[in-house]
């Protein structure tokens, strides 16, 4: 729960960096850096202090190094998703719909892990649709005051993101301690800023819009704050969560995430979710829960996937 209420302060903080001239793209970028950046420094301190263990980097295998790059991937997806989105669309409409990945966790835990999908885990999927359907359906208080479908479809995109980085990262890279995995995917997602979008933005024509916000101490307090405590220290919790409770019961504990972006969104931001928001959205969230909560049947012990 740690990891969700570290995520959840990223919404108000995606809004403050727009207002200080951030765009998603830049924003996402010095986040990344302030994130890899502490998990570096943290990691080397602990291993100097001998209080953190490590492994080998010629000593962690190809898959592993395949999975972790794959990780890095979901990461920078779903950052730069979201972020797009809360700028097209309320945070609460973006959180909400993408907390839908717990239900899309759990179709995939079918195939992946060996999980049957029976008829409550059925039934709450169909209970989070309607709570969708209801959530797109409803006036907002939007500026043009309706749903913005690409800030939707942005949102979606981010859950079906962090659907991977659950399953990858509750089985995958086993060998490979959680602080160190941390620092190694958060660094892998760093680099694909730096190789894919840093040099779009320059051939844009964009390039100021990377460092042209930099020069007020306003938004080194937002990037230091988001990339430590809305992406460090949440990465670490995330991926020990995720190993001792597996993909399924880490997306239900993940949930506490949407209920603290949309209570610092009302707070801080007076952005108020209408009354059939909140009823479509308590329905997205409660048929998630129901899914991941539902008994599911596992294959004997020799048919699951080897995990290191």
């Amino acid at each position: 729960m740690g990891a969700a209420v570290g995520f959840g302060i990223l919404g108000p903080l995606a809004r403050f960096a727009s207002d200080a001239g951030f765009t998603a793209v830049s924003f996402a970028l010095w986040r990344a850096t302030a994130s890899a950046t502490a998990l570096v420094v943290f990691l080397a301190l602990g291993v100097a202090l001998g209080r953190v263990p490590t492994r080998r980097l010629t000593a962690i295998g190809r898959l592993e190094w395949l999975q972790l790059l794959a990780m890095g991937a979901f990461v920078a997806g779903t950052t730069i998703s979201l972020f797009f989105a809360f700028e097209r669309t309320t945070i609460a409409a973006a959180l909400i719909v993408f907390y839908t990945f717990p239900v899309w966790v759990a179709l995939a835990a079918a195939p992946v892990f060996g999980e049957h999908l029976g008829p409550r885990k059925l039934a709450a999927m169909a209970l989070s649709g309607v709570g969708l359907v209801l959530l797109l359906a409803s006036p907002s208080e939007a500026e043009d005051g309706a749903i913005d479908l690409i800030g939707v479809g942005l949102a979606l995109a981010a859950s079906l993101c962090q659907t991977g980085f659950a399953l990858v990262g509750a089985g995958g890279f086993r060998s490979v301690p959680p602080l160190q995995s941390a620092a190694l995917l958060r660094t892998f997602s760093l680099l694909i800023y730096l190789l894919a979008l840093v040099p779009l933005l320059i051939l844009l024509g964009q390039g100021a819009t990377i460092t042209d916000p930099l020069g007020s101490v306003e938004a080194w307090m937002l990037i230091l704050t988001a990339g430590v405590l809305g992406a460090a220290i949440p990465a670490v919790l995330i991926i020990s969560g995720y190993r001792r409770v597996g993909p399924t019961r880490g997306a239900v504990l993940m949930l506490v995430e949407p209920v603290t972006g949309v209570f610092l969104a009302a707070l801080l931001l007076a952005e108020q979710p209408t009354l059939l928001q909140l009823a479509g959205g308590l329905l997205v969230l409660i048929g998630a829960a129901l899914v991941q909560l539902a008994p599911v049947s596992r294959p004997a012990p020799e048919t699951q996937p080897a995990t290191e």
